[in-house]
Parts: C-alpha cells; structure tokens; sequence
C-alpha cells in the first residue's frame, strides 16, 4: 500500500469504535459482540530477526471484556499481492512468538490470547490471489493429512459480498468506494449516503481519487451532501463539454437536459462520459434523452 493511503487508512482504524466495527461485521454478521472500550493498544512492530521479517502491522489491540482475551490485527492492502497470505500467516505467528516471550520474562504460565487478523483490501480489481496457503503449495497427496493449511481473513470493497457494519462511518467509507468502483454511484443510487462526514470522505479520494470530491470543500465543511457534491461537479465539466462544441450545457447539476448536437459531438460527448464511469442509465438521466436513442448512436459509430 502507498504511504499516503496507508496513514490515511491507519489513521481511520485507530479509532476504537471503527476497528471493532470491522471484526463484528467480519466474524459475528454485525453483531456487537466486541465492544471498543475494550480495547488495549500493543506495539505495531512485528520485527523478528530470525525470519528476517521487519513490518509494522497496521493496527493492532489486545482485547479483553473478561470473557474474550484476543489479540486483533488488521492489516490494508490496496493491491493484489499473491505473497499476503504468507505475509498474514507469518504476523501472526510473530505476534504469538512476541506474547509468548513477554509471558517468559514475566514468568507466568497462563495461555496465550488467540490472534486473529482481517486484511482489508481497499483496490478496485476483485482479489483473484490466494487466501489459503493450499492454493499456494504444491501439496504432494502422500502428506497431505500432514500438511498444516492456512486460511487468510479477507475483506475486500470489490465482490458481491455484503458486510453488516454498525458504525455509519465505517459503513459509508466501504460502500461509497464500493459504489465508485461498481459505478452504481453514477446511477443515482447515492443519495442513500445523504449526508457524509469530511473526514470520511477525505479517506474515500486518498483511496479513490474520484474527481467529483473537492478536497478544498472537505477541508471547509464537516459533511457533505453527496448527491450536491456529484451536481457540482457535473456543473463544472458541463462548461468544458461545452466550450468543446456541445450547444447547451447541464443547467442545475442533473436536473435539466443537453440539446442535442451533430451526432458526431453527441457521440463524442457520450463517449467522454463513459470513459468517466458513467453508464449509459446515468447518462440517458443527466442529459434527458432516452437510453435507446444513445444505444443506437454508439451501435452506429
């Protein structure tokens, strides 16, 4: 992951309330069964000399609410890496081998907290990697009974997965970048984001970089109405469509239609949309012509 999303998403996840949130929605369907106040920070280093291993987990709390006594790591990656699931495997064995000797040193005998970690991939690509070390292995049949598999907890934006998160922020973060990704957000299905906080938002175009989200604003404002944010922009890149040939441009963001042009600047003006993630349903609405008339003009071209 690049330095900028990396603090930008580390930044987001030590927030207590946003990290269990996570692990509720990952392993318990969104139930609140991990509660943030329960929470103890631990040492981020993962170094270990033996394994040549020197990384920084991203966020890491120990756990304990007197019935659970765990250690939880998440961990983001914003690119298909078809080593994470070695990588996974390996922070969790250190982090036991860490527990392990602080108990030595301490002299006591009680068991170790368990260690679970949850991979957040925040790309756009679908993870087509493996997150089991079987699909990494070439397991020989006559060990097989012997060979110790290890399965990676994933959670990625892109898929058809759905994730009960309880957390508004958490929740808008995940399936605003979703809706970006899948570009059912051109498709006026985001204003059931309402408002949004700035500082989610910021996260959203560090992990994006979706033109229509002015950092500028987000710097200025709290919250921002999502559905103004895309008519502002559309406002914006209407005045380039036209200075580029189109006759009329958006008037009062999506609200009122284009006259259509020669068929030439229309395609060429559908065309630029599209390249920006517009579908053609989104493009039919913004510029009141039907999506027949746009199919049959780029079948033509």
């Amino acid at each position: 992951m690049n330095k900028i999303k990396d603090k930008t998403m580390k930044e987001f996840l030590e927030n207590n309330a946003y990290f269990v949130d996570f692990f509720n929605a990952y392993f318990f369907d969104g139930e609140r069964v991990l509660k943030p106040e329960n929470c103890m920070e631990l040492d981020s280093e993962m170094n270990d000399s033996n394994m040549d291993l020197e990384k920084h987990v991203d966020v890491i709390r120990k756990y304990n609410d007197g019935n659970l006594y765990s250690a939880f790591i998440i961990e983001n990656q914003s690119y298909v890496d078809a080593s994470m699931v070695v990588r996974a495997a390996a922070y969790e064995f250190v982090a036991y081998d860490r527990m392990l000797k602080k108990l030595k040193k301490n002299k006591a005998k009680e068991k170790l907290p368990m260690v679970h970690i949850l991979v957040f991939y925040t790309g756009e690509k679908l993870w087509n990697a493996a997150n089991k070390l079987s699909q990494l292995v070439e397991v020989d049949e006559r060990f097989e009974s012997y060979f110790h598999d290890y399965q990676m907890n994933l959670i990625e934006i892109t898929g058809n997965t759905s994730y009960n998160f309880n957390e508004e922020d958490v929740y808008n973060l995940f399936y605003i970048c979703r809706s970006i990704y899948d570009q059912s957000i051109y498709e006026e299905k985001s204003n059931g984001f309402g408002l949004v906080k700035s500082s989610v938002l910021k996260v959203v175009k560090t992990l994006t970089d979706v033109e229509w989200l002015d950092l500028e604003e987000l710097e200025e404002k709290e919250e921002i109405e999502m559905c103004e944010a895309e008519k502002r922009w559309l406002e914006v890149k209407s005045k380039e469509w036209e200075a580029k040939g189109i006759k009329k441009g958006i008037e009062q963001g999506i609200e009122q239609g284009i006259e259509q042009g020669s068929e030439k600047k229309e395609l060429e003006m559908y065309r630029k949309m599209m390249d920006k993630g517009f579908g053609i349903k989104a493009i039919a609405s913004i510029f009141s012509v039907s999506e027949e008339s746009i199919e049959k003009l780029l079948m033509k071209a």
